[in-house]
Parts: C-alpha cells; sequence; structure tokens
C-alpha cells in the first residue's frame, strides 16, 4: 500500500464492511498473524472488557479496506483493542508506510476530546511497526516512548522436530505421567468445538479458582468479565478451528485442564490449571506433556509459551521472543514519571 490510501472510521466490530472473510484476507496481509487479532478474539474481548469508545479507523483504496487499526479510547488515551489478557497485538492488514499509518493515528487521535497520546502493549519485536512508530512520530507532533518489553519463550517443532519430541520425554515429564498411569486409569480429552467445550467451562473455573486461593495471585476467574470473556470466546472460535481445550482425567476425575489454541501452525500454552488436591504428583507436568504431544501430532511449527519468564518456560523452549509496549505522547503529556525511555533517534 502507497500512501496515498485513504482513511475512514468504522461503525465498529460490527460494520458491514467487516465481513469475517475479509477479515481472514486482512489479517495475514498484517505486520503480525495472531489468534489474539482474528475477529472472533476481539469481538469476544470487547464485549466483555470494552470500555470508553471503540474507535477503529481502517485505510482503503479503491473502496477496498487494506488495513485496520483496531483501537479504543479511554480518558482521553488510545490502545489496541484487546489491551489486557492479549499476548500479542498490532494493527491489521497492510498499513502500509509511515504516511499512511501517520493518517490513521491521526485520525483517531482527532475522534478524542482530551487526548493525551497512544500507548500500543505488546507489539512483538519482529513487526514493522515500532519502526513507523519512529518514523511517523515526528510528523504528528508526538514524542516516541519504549515503555519496556516482555520476554515470550517459544519451542522451535519445525526446525528441530527430533528436538522436540524429546522435550516432550524428559524424564520430569514421563515420570509424572507413569505415575498416575501405574496408579489408576488416565485419559486425555482434547476438543476443539463449542458443544463440547461449553460443559466443561465451569469445572475449568473452579478448579483454576482453587489452584490460586490462598496465594499473592488470586485466580483472574474471581472476576465474572473473565468467565464471561471464556464462555464468549468459545462460542465464537468454536468454530474456528484453533481452539483447543484439554482435560486431564484420572479415575474419571478431571486433573488438569489447559484453554488455548493452535492458529497457523503455533500451539499456544494460554490458560492452564491443575487439581492442587494431586500438586505432589504434578499433574501439571502431564499436561504440559500431553500438549506438547498434541502439538507435534497436528503438525505445529511452534510450541509458544507465551508470556512470562517462568523458569520452567526456559527449560523447554528453543527460543525467546519478545514483545514491546510503545508509547505516543504530546510533549505536553510526557510519561517521564513513569520511567519510560524516550526514542529520540
Amino acid at each position: 500500500m502507497d500512501d496515498l490510501a485513504l482513511t475512514t472510521m468504522l461503525t465498529g466490530i460490527s460494520d458491514a464492511r467487516l465481513t469475517r472473510s475479509r477479515w481472514q484476507r486482512l489479517l495475514p496481509a498484517g505486520p503480525t498473524e495472531t489468534v489474539f487479532l482474528t475477529l472472533a478474539w476481539q469481538t469476544a474481548w470487547w464485549e466483555c472488557f470494552g470500555r470508553g469508545d471503540l474507535l477503529w479507523v481502517a485505510a482503503e483504496r479503491d473502496g477496498e479496506l487494506d488495513g485496520v487499526a483496531p483501537l479504543f479510547c479511554d480518558g482521553g488515551m488510545i490502545f489496541f483493542t484487546g489491551s489486557g489478557g492479549s499476548d500479542y497485538l498490532d494493527f491489521v492488514g497492510d498499513v502500509g508506510g509511515a504516511g499512511t499509518l501517520a493518517a490513521l493515528l491521526d485520525r483517531a487521535r482527532a475522534a478524542v476530546p482530551g487526548f493525551l497520546g497512544f500507548r500500543f502493549y505488546h507489539v512483538p519485536v519482529g513487526s514493522p511497526t515500532g519502526r513507523l512508530l519512529g518514523e511517523v512520530a515526528g510528523r504528528l507532533g508526538l514524542v516516541l516512548f519504549d515503555e519496556g518489553e516482555l520476554p515470550a519463550p517459544a519451542l522451535d517443532l519445525a526446525k528441530d522436530p527430533g528436538a522436540a519430541r524429546t522435550a516432550a520425554e524428559k524424564d520430569n515429564l514421563v515420570r509424572r505421567e507413569r505415575w498416575f498411569r501405574r496408579a489408576g486409569e488416565l485419559t486425555v480429552e482434547q476438543m476443539r468445538d463449542a458443544a463440547a467445550i461449553g460443559p466443561h467451562l465451569e469445572d475449568f473455573f473452579a478448579q483454576h479458582l482453587a489452584r490460586w486461593a490462598g496465594t499473592p495471585y488470586p485466580s483472574l476467574f474471581t472476576d465474572e468479565a473473565q468467565r464471561r470473556f471464556y464462555r464468549r470466546l468459545t462460542e465464537l472460535a468454536g468454530a474456528e478451528g484453533w481452539l483447543r481445550f484439554t482435560r486431564v482425567l484420572w479415575e474419571g476425575r478431571p486433573i488438569a485442564f489447559h484453554y488455548g489454541f493452535c492458529y497457523q501452525g503455533s500451539y499456544l500454552w494460554y490458560k492452564p490449571t491443575f487439581d492442587i488436591e494431586w500438586a505432589q504428583r504434578s499433574p501439571g507436568a502431564v499436561l504440559l506433556r500431553q500438549l506438547l504431544l498434541a502439538a507435534l501430532a497436528e503438525g505445529a511449527h511452534t510450541f509458544d509459551f507465551g508470556l512470562g519468564d517462568e523458569p520452567f518456560k526456559r527449560r523447554f523452549a528453543s527460543r525467546v521472543a519478545t514483545v514491546r509496549t510503545w508509547g505516543l505522547y504530546p510533549p505536553e503529556s510526557l510519561p517521564e514519571a513513569r520511567g519510560a525511555q524516550p526514542i529520540t533517534s
């Protein structure tokens, strides 16, 4: 896309121009193709967590959408839709060069009375977006800030399938699973569609709540909005083919669950839990092994451990990607007090 593209304000996620088939064409053409930018995820997130005003701006050529800035504004700040719970975020489709991106952002900020700035969470470092934001900052009279990065460990399944299978056969995983198989009947259920998953969500929530009760980190499912989001996402994504819900049962009792995804060959470790009563026997290790085997079985090229630097992830990962949060602010509202680092070149 060249810098002659026009910008238009969309009426929202339900805009008639945002058909499912068109979105599926836009997403692979963009800088980041991820489950968190699918129409199903974006819709469920906005319905359950949305605040302020939705602010989706599109670049179009010859009457066709070529790229979308999926944004919302709250309290004078503009964010990506999905900011909160989404591991990877970015613009959707081909936003073109710096001129087009500047036009999209200018259109967005003009719609926000008392505009304070943009904050773009969790942009993959491999995306050109960071570089483009540096180019557009001056055009818009804004200052670009690097607001920190987070690691995203992953295991490359395609580059070395043998090493990936070795990871699944690590002694500490196999030993844990062997105990359950010797002591009783261990079964693993893999589900993908909403009708199969839906009846098990309440048990999944309850197990997660019990797992984190009494710790400094209470379960996110203490929040009804989170439970509502998982139910709604299951409804919307159950027919898309990338939802993965796993139940590990021992003697007919669920000892571990995982709610995750396999999108475009990337198998994502997203929300695991296990029965705290069996913690000493490490049902979470059994779950991890079964997910690694499932990813290999369906030919995934990556097992993505998602955001976070927990030690167990490093033990299995073959590489560590990063995501960065970018801020664009008018000079009069610079956030030095938060310790962000301005980008000056």
